[in-house]
């Protein structure tokens, strides 16, 4: 496609932006949380829920703490919230395990949501968060705009609880070729979930699926694999990466699960705000740096292992994804309806917390960093059509 073509696209694209992110008469629920205490990161402290929705108002009791790696040094945090009975909160399903996620890095309040959005929509299988948005107070202090989101865990994932094969790792470190150095639990290296691992340790499992990963002949990781690992899933996980240009999601950011003795393993995708055109602490990277998938040993091995036939399926499964959900028109759909669901809600979010704060690369208002994911699109499709049709014909580079 010629500079020209992609520039009209581009403009017409912002145009339709225009139009699709007007205020509209609508009112996002509000969530208004009172605890007494000094809050803290480790240790949830009791606090009372007010959800205003739709002219109703409920109170719940729950309790809550502060949330966040690296997130903690931006002025806006974000909150693990327990309510003592599961509830239906914002309209998502019942559960009593949230988070309220500030969102603070990504004016645009998409990121994580089509990111999940679209990975539930590529199979019925495949499990991210739901997320929904709501106005946020702490006692009388308007917080803004936040994210709402299932807390992923063994219940949101749909595990038998009554099998004993079940189990939910968060960002194990799998795929490296060395151990790490340091991670966050040195008593629960592979960041067992579910069960505790004081109650069942799952660790020789999972190392033997490692030593599967990197030691097994190729014949035997051909015949083997799935029962191992969901191949559907892993090929939808890859697409969703290379569509994001998500280079932090390739060997952390994903919850790695098994739902029972008789199913593989699956990964969830978690924490997605470094994609479609940023990275970083909000860098722009508009295919400067593209992601680079096969760092991770399992698809290293499932691209190169003849007798797979995984590449064949993974260029089909971009075909048909191309069908659907992976169009220009399909996106901007989606990313055109959130945006008139927050539309009302903006200014009042950026005059708590200025878009040109010393946080981002740049001062870009939420409209502009809203067209520069559509115009990501436009140039990320191109080219991963070239990509995948290079790869049928043997020539793709793995960096993509």
């Amino acid at each position: 496609m010629c500079k020209s073509i992609l520039y009209i696209i581009t403009i017409a694209l912002c145009i339709g932006t225009l139009s699709a992110c007007k205020k509209v008469n609508n009112s996002i629920p509000e969530i208004k949380v009172r605890f007494l205490g000094k809050i803290n990161y480790k240790t949830k402290i009791p606090c009372e829920v007010n959800l205003t929705q739709n002219d109703n108002q409920i109170k719940l009791r729950g309790s809550i703490k502060l949330r966040g790696g690296y997130s903690r040094i931006y002025p806006k945090h974000s909150f693990s919230l327990e309510l003592k009975s599961p509830y239906p909160l914002c309209g998502l399903p019942t559960d009593d395990d949230w988070i309220l996620n500030a969102n603070y890095i990504d004016k645009t309040f998409l990121r994580h949501k089509l990111n999940y959005d679209l990975f539930r929509l590529m199979s019925p299988d495949n499990k991210s968060a739901q997320c929904t948005y709501f106005n946020f107070k702490v006692d009388t202090s308007n917080r803004g705009l936040y994210v709402l989101m299932q807390e992923i865990n063994g219940s949101m994932l749909g595990i038998d609880k009554s099998d004993s094969m079940a189990m939910v790792f968060k960002d194990p470190p799998l795929f490296y070729t060395e151990k790490l150095a340091y991670v966050q639990d040195t008593s629960n290296y592979y960041q067992q979930k579910y069960p505790k691992k004081k109650k069942s340790d799952k660790t020789a499992y999972i190392e033997s699926f490692i030593d599967f990963i990197f030691n097994s002949t190729d014949s035997l990781f051909a015949s083997e694999i799935e029962q191992w690992v969901d191949l559907d899933n892993i090929m939808d996980w890859q697409i969703l990466l290379l569509l994001a240009n998500n280079g932090d999601g390739v060997m952390k950011n994903f919850y790695f699960y098994k739902i029972d003795s008789e199913t593989p393993f699956r990964v969830a995708p978690w924490d997605y705000d470094h994609s479609f055109g940023r990275e970083g602490d909000y860098e722009k990277n508009m295919l400067a740096r593209k992601v680079y998938c096969e760092r991770s040993i399992l698809i290293k091995r499932l691209m190169a292992v003849q007798g797979l036939n995984y590449v064949e399926h993974l260029i089909d499964r971009w075909k048909s994804l191309r069908q659907t959900l992976i169009s220009i028109e399909h996106l901007t759909e989606m990313m055109d309806k959130n945006c008139r669901i927050i539309a009302n809600d903006l200014n009042n979010n950026f005059e708590i917390w200025p878009t040109d704060s010393k946080w981002y690369f740049d001062a870009n208002t939420n409209q502009e960093e809203v067209d520069l994911i559509k115009t990501y699109f436009v140039l990320r499709i191109k080219d991963l059509d070239s990509y995948f049709e290079d790869l049928k014909i043997g020539g793709a580079s793995p960096n993509q």
